[in-house]
C-alpha cells in the first residue's frame, strides 16, 4: 500500500519561505509531496527584502540593502535560481541575465566620524580576492576561531605597513621609521605571538596586556584624528584577542555563543579596550548595520558580544569576491522575482491576496489543526491564479499596487499588503489539516507570531518566552533622486555605503548603479539616487486607531528626513545644500514643491508593521529563540532570521538558512545538511 503524499503550507513568502519552498520542492519532489503551496498577504513576496516599482519605474525599497560577500548561502540559492532560470534560452529580452548581473561588488566603505563638533568621513576599500559567493566547491568553514584572531591582527600589520605617516622623523636610514606605524607593527607582533603561545590560563595573554597598555597611553595624549583612529583600531583588535583568549572561547564548546549575555561594547572595555573604543566609527557603524538600539532609542545601543565578534569576523575575513555587493536593481527585481518564476516553474503554487490571521491546535495540542485566513480579493474573469509581475524595461518586478485587470474593484486595494489595511474580505478561508495542508512552516516575522500564533505562545513557555524577550524594532527609509550627478554634487566616491553618522537616518549608500534599469522622463532623468535609513522609534500601537498610528508615524518620519536632509546631507551631497538648506529644486519629479511636500514626490517608508520590524540580536535573548525544528508541534517547523539558525541576526543570510532548516526538517535531515558556513553551536 502507498503511502500518501503530503502537502506543505508555507505561510509568508518573504526570503524564509522562499528558502524553504526551494529545498523542498528540489527535483523529485512530487514523490515525497503532493503540493507546496506558499501563502502570501497582498501582491509582493520578499517580506523585508520586497521591492515594487514605482511612478517612471522608479524602484521603491522597504530599506538599503546591501549583501554582504559572506552570504555563501543566499549566494548559493540565487545562484542555482539564475542557473535553472536559464535566461539566455528562455527570456532572452531579460536585462538581467545571470546572478553577477543581478549582484555586482563594491568594495568602497566609509564611516563617519565625530571630530568636536564636525563630522568627517574615514573612507576605506577592501581588497577584491579571486574567489566567488557561492561557488558550488566551497564550504564556507575555512576560517577558525583561532584563525580569525590571527587574521585580526594581520589585518592590523597590513594597516601598519601601508600607513604613510606625515610627520617629520630624523634618522640616518635611507627609510627613515615612522612612528606610528612601527609602533602598530611592533605592537601588533606582540600581540599575534600571544596566539603562539600557551593556550591554558592566562599566562598566554601577557602581550596583549601590554600592547593594551601601551595603546591607552598613546590614546590618552593623542590628538591627531588619522592617528587617534589608528589606535582605536588596534585598542578594537587587541582587546577581542584578549577576550578570546581570556574567556576561553577558543576551546569553549559553545564557541562566541558563550559571552552573547553581554553587551559587545561592555565586553570590549572589560577586556581593555579605551573607552574612546565604544564611539570609534566601526564600532558605532557594527550597531547602526543591525539596528543596536533597544526600542530604536540611540541613548541604549545593545548588541550581544559573541555575536557581534563572530559577524564581523566572518564578514572581514570569510567575504568572497568583495566584502560587499549591490544589486542592479531593486531585490524585489533580481532575487525576489526570479525566486518566484524558478519555483512556479518546479510546480509551487502561490496563493496571493491571503492573509494569514490564526493557527489553531488541535484538542490535545499536539499539532496545528487550522489555519484562518482572509482572502482579500476576488480575481478578474474567472482567473484561478494572480500573476504578479510585471516589465519595466524588459526586466520582470513587481508593481507597487495590485495589477487592476487581474482582481475584482474594491476599495482599499492599496493597503493590502499591510497589517493595518482594509479588512473587508472577499472571504474567510479555513485551511484544515489533512485537506489543504498536513505540514506547515510558519515563514512570518517575528512581530507577526503574537499575532497569529497567539494559542500556541498561550500554550507553551517557550513561545512567550521568545515573542516577549527577543527584541523587534521599526526602521525608517527614504529614497531621492536627484537630477545631477554625482560628481557635480561634490560626491566622488561611487558605490560607497556609509555609516556611523548622524541619527535617525545613520547609514546612506550611493546606489546610482540602478538607475540604468528605471525610466524617467528625458526632462526628469537622475544623474544620483541616494538611500538613507535607520532605527525609528516607534511604539506599538495602543489607544490610537490603526489610521491614526500609521499617518502620525508617518509624518514623524517625513519631518525627520526633511531635517536630516536641511541639515546633514551635506557632507556626503555638498552641492545639494544652500546656505537656506537642502536645495529642492534639484529633486527629480518635485514639480516646485519643497520640504514635506517635495518629499511627498519620493519614496519614503515608516516600517512599523509587524511584518517589517527588524529582528534584533540583544544581550541575553539569544537563549530565547527556537530552532527550525523545535516548534514543539508535529506538524509545524519555523523559518525566519529570528529563529536559532545559527546566524542569529537580521540579515537575507540568516532568512536563507533557517529555510533550508526547515525545509531539511520537514525532509528528515539533519539541521545542517548542505548548509554552508559556521554557526553557533
Amino acid at each position: 500500500m502507498s503511502r500518501r503524499r503530503r502537502r506543505v503550507a508555507i505561510l509568508g513568502g518573504g526570503m524564509a519561505g522562499l528558502s524553504a519552498a526551494w529545498r523542498l520542492s528540489e527535483p523529485g519532489w512530487h514523490d515525497r509531496f503532493e503540493s507546496i503551496t506558499v501563502y502570501q498577504r497582498g501582491w509582493r513576496l520578499g517580506g523585508k527584502a520586497a521591492s515594487s516599482r514605482g511612478r517612471s519605474g522608479r524602484i521603491e525599497e522597504h530599506g538599503l540593502h546591501v549583501w554582504l560577500g559572506s552570504y555563501d548561502n543566499a549566494f548559493a540559492v540565487l545562484r542555482e535560481c539564475y542557473a535553472e532560470l536559464d535566461r539566455a534560452r528562455t527570456d532572452p529580452s531579460a536585462p538581467v541575465q545571470q546572478w553577477d548581473q543581478a549582484l555586482i561588488p563594491a568594495d568602497n566603505l566609509a564611516m563617519a566620524e565625530r571630530w568636536g563638533d564636525d563630522w568627517r568621513l574615514w573612507f576605506g576599500r577592501f581588497t577584491r580576492n579571486d574567489d566567488s559567493p557561492g561557488a558550488p566547491d566551497t564550504t564556507g568553514r575555512e576560517v577558525t576561531v583561532v584563525g580569525f584572531a590571527r587574521r585580526a591582527l594581520q589585518l592590523v600589520l597590513d594597516y601598519a605597513a601601508s600607513l604613510q605617516e606625515p610627520a617629520l622623523v630624523l634618522s640616518t636610514s635611507p627609510r627613515p621609521p615612522s612612528p606610528v606605524a612601527d609602533g602598530l607593527r611592533s605592537a601588533a607582533v606582540a600581540a599575534l605571538a600571544a596566539l603562539t603561545g600557551p593556550r591554558q590560563g592566562t599566562s598566554a595573554t601577557g602581550p596583549v596586556e601590554a600592547v593594551l597598555a601601551a595603546v591607552r597611553r598613546a590614546l590618552d595624549h593623542e590628538r591627531s584624528p588619522e592617528r587617534r583612529r589608528i589606535w582605536q583600531l588596534l585598542s578594537l583588535l587587541t582587546a577581542t584577542t584578549r577576550g578570546l583568549l581570556t574567556d576561553c572561547l577558543l576551546t569553549d564548546p559553545t564557541g562566541f555563543r558563550a559571552i552573547n549575555d553581554e553587551d559587545f561594547r561592555e565586553w570590549i572595555l572589560r577586556h581593555g579596550a579605551h573607552p574612546d573604543v565604544v564611539d570609534f566609527p566601526l564600532v558605532r557603524g557594527m550597531y547602526d548595520m543591525v539596528f543596536g538600539y533597544r526600542d530604536g532609542d540611540r541613548h541604549r545601543p545593545a548588541f550581544s558580544a559573541g555575536l557581534a565578534v563572530f559577524l564581523t569576523g566572518v564578514m572581514l575575513f570569510q567575504y568572497r569576491g568583495a566584502v560587499f555587493w549591490k544589486m542592479t536593481a531593486g531585490m524585489g527585481d533580481v532575487v525576489i522575482a526570479p525566486m518566484y518564476q524558478a519555483l512556479q516553474r518546479r510546480g509551487v503554487t502561490f496563493e496571493f491576496f491571503h492573509r494569514l490571521d490564526a493557527l489553531h491546535l488541535d484538542e490535545h495540542h499536539h499539532a496545528v489543526e487550522s489555519v484562518t485566513m482572509g482572502r482579500q480579493v476576488d480575481l478578474a474573469d474567472g482567473r484561478t491564479t494572480y500573476e504578479p509581475l510585471t516589465r519595466v524595461g524588459g526586466l520582470p518586478v513587481f508593481p507597487d499596487r495590485p495589477l487592476a485587470e487581474q482582481v475584482v474593484p474594491r476599495s482599499g486595494l492599496d493597503t493590502l499588503e499591510s497589517h493595518f489595511g482594509d479588512r473587508d474580505d472577499a472571504e474567510r478561508r479555513i485551511l484544515r489539516r489533512g485537506v489543504d495542508f498536513d505540514d506547515i512552516v510558519l515563514a512570518v516575522s517575528l512581530g507577526m507570531v503574537d499575532v497569529v500564533a497567539r494559542e500556541l505562545v498561550e500554550d507553551r513557555a517557550e513561545w512567550r518566552e521568545m515573542t516577549g524577550q527577543i527584541g523587534t524594532v521599526a526602521t525608517q527609509a527614504f529614497q531621492i533622486w536627484l537630477r545631477p550627478d554625482e560628481p557635480a554634487l561634490g560626491w566622488h566616491h561611487p558605490a560607497v555605503t556609509t555609516s556611523g553618522y548622524r541619527p535617525p537616518f545613520d547609514t546612506w549608500a550611493s546606489m546610482q548603479q540602478t538607475l540604468w534599469s528605471e525610466n524617467w522622463p528625458a526632462a526628469e532623468q537622475p544623474g544620483a539616487v541616494g538611500y538613507f535609513c535607520g532605527p525609528f522609534d516607534a511604539e506599538w500601537p495602543t489607544t490610537a486607531t490603526h489610521d491614526d498610528y500609521v499617518r502620525r508615524c508617518r509624518e514623524r518620519v517625513t519631518a525627520a528626513a526633511v531635517e536630516h536632509l536641511d541639515r546633514n546631507v551635506g557632507l556626503f551631497l555638498p552641492g545639494a545644500v544652500t546656505e537656506a538648506g537642502f536645495d529642492w529644486g534639484l529633486l527629480c519629479g518635485v514639480d516646485g514643491h519643497r520640504g514635506a511636500e517635495a518629499l511627498a514626490t519620493q519614496h519614503l517608508t515608516a516600517n512599523i508593521d509587524p511584518s517589517d520590524r527588524y529582528v534584533q540580536s540583544l544581550p541575553g535573548t539569544d537563549r530565547y529563540r527556537l530552532r527550525p525544528d523545535e516548534s514543539g508541534y508535529d506538524n509545524l517547523v519555523l523559518a525566519g532570521d529570528w529563529t536559532d539558525c545559527g546566524i542569529n541576526a537580521g540579515c537575507i543570510e540568516a532568512a536563507v538558512m533557517s529555510g533550508l532548516e526547515a525545509a531539511n526538517a520537514l525532509l528528515g535531515r539533519s539541521r545542517f545538511h548542505r548548509i554552508r558556513g559556521f554557526w553557533l553551536p
